[in-house]
């Protein structure tokens, strides 16, 4: 996915635009001064220019979290969030604002991402008004422009969310994520709450805007087809770790960690007989507490191949193969 823009010419399109480097969040958790929930572990991993990168796991795993910490909804626990070279992971909210131009976010919900005081066209013209630099006349102008080009019209502009189809919502979503011309947009499962004609339809807006402005996507789903049609490279996070990352081809194709395939193989297959000869494949078991997690590796309490070591030795994320990096002892 990409893009031939001007944004993303030969010079920038290998260059690193986010790096995520030992990203951890701890939130308090109730019952006590000391108990924490371990969100997101220590977690890294870069994106260059036009390009996509997927996160997948289980609900509860931290991938939103991570997007949250990354343009700072969250201030991260520790570790640090790098955005075209420049540390941003403690600069003060106020100082934020230049920022804000380069990376968007679209959330999951797009009723509740919504203001639902405030009309479509003010929705999607908080973002230039907040960088103060264009005019009321520029504004006007590039709301239109941007609605026309999400699939919208003028007579959008003074609805108010409840009066949009959850389709509609998140095309203001986007629209509202794209006004300033991001270079990053975290798509945070941007199609879950739609239906499944409607998912296509925002799939190649994103897709579209991409190959036109040379956006960088990091794709939040738990739709593992949707996300290897969608991306470049797919992370797998379990229990806030990052577990396995790699090209999106050769993890479908070739996955290593125990969790990644028990994922894959958890996918619904459409013909039953084939369905009803895998039903003991998947991932059995309850994920362990985020307040207590287990020593060792994290997914050694469900794991089939689980090894002495795995019960006391956090794995370290290794390249296993040219480009594919796994958190696993055993390979």
């Amino acid at each position: 996915m990409r893009s031939e823009s001007t944004r993303a010419n030969a010079k920038e399109s290998d260059a690193p635009l986010l790096q995520v480097r030992g990203l951890t969040h701890h939130f308090p958790a109730r019952g006590g001064r000391h108990r924490i929930v371990h969100a997101l572990e220590n977690v890294s991993f870069t994106l260059t220019h036009g390009r996509t990168l997927g996160l997948v796991g289980e609900s509860g795993c931290g991938k939103s979290t991570c997007a949250r910490c990354i343009v700072r909804i969250l201030n991260p626990s520790a570790g640090q969030v790098l955005l075209d070279g420049q540390d941003i992971t403690h600069i003060p909210q106020k100082r934020l604002l230049p920022v804000r131009r380069k990376m968007q976010m679209v959330f999951q919900d797009p009723y509740t991402a919504l203001n639902a005081r405030m009309t479509v066209r003010d929705i999607v013209a908080e973002p230039l008004r907040a960088q103060r630099s264009y005019s009321s006349g520029e504004t006007r102008e590039m709301v239109g422009e941007m609605l026309s080009r999400v699939g919208l019209t003028r007579e959008h502009e003074n609805r108010y969310a409840h009066e949009l189809s959850g389709g509609q919502r998140q095309r203001v979503g986007i629209a509202r994520a794209l006004i300033l011309k991001p270079a990053l947009v975290l798509c945070d499962e941007p199609i879950s709450a739609l239906d499944v004609s409607i998912q296509a339809q925002v799939i190649n807006l994103l897709r579209d805007f991409q190959q036109e402005l040379g956006l960088a996507y990091l794709f939040i789903a738990h739709d593992l087809s949707m996300v290897r049609y969608v991306s470049d490279s797919v992370g797998v996070m379990y229990m806030g770790e990052l577990v396995e990352l790699s090209d999106g081809g050769d993890l479908y194709t070739r996955p290593l960690h125990p969790y990644t395939q028990g994922l894959l193989e958890s996918i619904p297959i459409p013909n039953p007989r084939v369905a009803r000869e895998n039903t003991a494949r998947g991932l059995t078991g309850d994920i362990a507490s985020p307040i207590d997690p287990p020593p060792g590796c994290r997914f050694h309490t469900r794991c089939p191949r689980a090894a002495a070591r795995c019960k006391s030795e956090p794995p370290l994320l290794k390249e296993a193969a040219p480009g594919h990096w796994t958190a696993c002892h055993l390979v």
